[in-house]
């Protein structure tokens, strides 16, 4: 099950990353945020939830915590 954790809080980094860098760049080029779909609070707002689902996931990893 830490195979699946450590997977899981990886994928989440590296999605939260990546859609920080999309958020900021589509809110510092404005021929960019015209032509998106989605606003760059939305996509920063992704990021911050995934960097808790990181949070929480290495929490879920640690031996002795019980699930609540």
């Amino acid at each position: 099950m830490s195979g699946v954790y450590r997977s899981l809080a990886g994928a989440c980094w590296v999605v939260g990353l990546l859609s920080m860098v999309v958020g900021a760049v589509i809110k510092l080029v404005p021929a960019l945020y015209q032509k998106t779909p989605v606003s760059p609070r939305g996509i920063l707002v992704l990021a911050g939830v995934l960097f808790l689902c990181v949070l929480a996931t290495r929490e879920m990893e640690r031996p002795g915590t019980p699930p609540s």
